[in-house]
């Protein structure tokens, strides 16, 4: 009877061990598509076309070897494993950041465009000659953008479905309110100069009210970094102040725990500060 019991144990562990290995196979193959569909998408987003077939293991050689250094440093397998699970999710992080960037100045270009597609309607030059003209001389990325409308349009694809793809490809109220009345002016065959320069007088106003906003806020924001690194800074104090407290820090197993703490408590403070200090106007 023991060795039956021994047997559906053994059984049953190694069942386990399968579904766990199966399900993390599955898993890890999911994030790789996934982050390896996400870069392409991110990066053809930002008009860089390159070849990310060796992106996913440049990456995991990259972070085997921040964990195994950081394993060096600190001996600790918790420490090494999360600088490597941190190496891992990083491109996500910095991509999205590189979008939201360039969204932000295509959305601050929009008054200088709008004002010189004004110019050129004014000069008898129809909506996709002003915007062909204005995209060749306008800089990045309005210039790519405008230019990819254009294209689109002498593909055949009529000029108020090129403006929504622009619109999906750059969610913001600007390029909505903007595509909306170009779209209109194309359809009615309307005069839009004197409505794109009073918009692109109201998008300036606006944009000097966010700008303004910003500097007032600033101050904020600066706070929340310095909040977040004067623990690292008291962390290197103590390190040349009582080098043996600190040793206890990153070699005990209390030690690591809080460290481990610590830092998902600076992460959560510096991400609910940058929820609170995003205003927009």
């Amino acid at each position: 009877m023991i060795y039956v019991g021994l047997f559906f144990a053994c059984l049953s562990i190694a069942i386990a061990c399968w579904l766990i290995q199966h399900l993390a196979g599955f898993a890890w193959g999911r994030y790789r598509s996934s982050v390896e569909q996400h870069a392409q998408t991110s990066l053809s987003e930002l008009f860089v076309f390159i070849d990310t077939t060796h992106l996913w293991p440049a990456l995991c050689s990259i972070a085997v070897m921040t964990g195994l250094s950081v394993w060096l440093l600190s001996r600790s397998v918790l420490v090494a494993v999360t600088m490597g699970a941190l190496i891992l999710v990083l491109p996500r992080v910095l991509l999205k950041t590189a979008l939201r960037r360039r969204l932000c100045l295509f959305d601050s270009q929009w008054p200088d465009a709008l004002a010189a597609i004004a110019g050129a309607l004014r000069s008898g030059a129809s909506i996709g000659t002003a915007l062909k003209h204005f995209a060749e001389d306008a800089p990045t990325p309005m210039s790519q953008e405008l230019s990819l409308v254009m294209r689109e349009h002498r593909m055949g694809l009529p000029l108020n479905q090129a403006l929504a793809e622009l619109k999906r490809r750059m969610p913001t109220e600007s390029v909505e309110l903007v595509t909306a009345l170009l779209a209109v002016g194309n359809a009615s065959g309307g005069s839009l100069a004197d409505l794109l320069e009073r918009l692109s007088n109201n998008l300036r106003a606006r944009q000097h009210v966010s700008g303004k906003i910003n500097m007032l806020t600033a101050q904020g924001k600066m706070q929340a970094w310095v909040m977040g690194a004067l623990p690292l800074v008291l962390l290197v104090a103590l390190s040349q102040i009582d080098p043996a407290s600190v040793e206890l820090m990153f070699f005990s197993q209390t030690g690591q725990i809080l460290l481990a703490g610590v830092l998902l408590l600076e992460c959560l403070g510096i991400l609910w500060l940058r929820r609170i200090l995003s205003i927009e106007v």
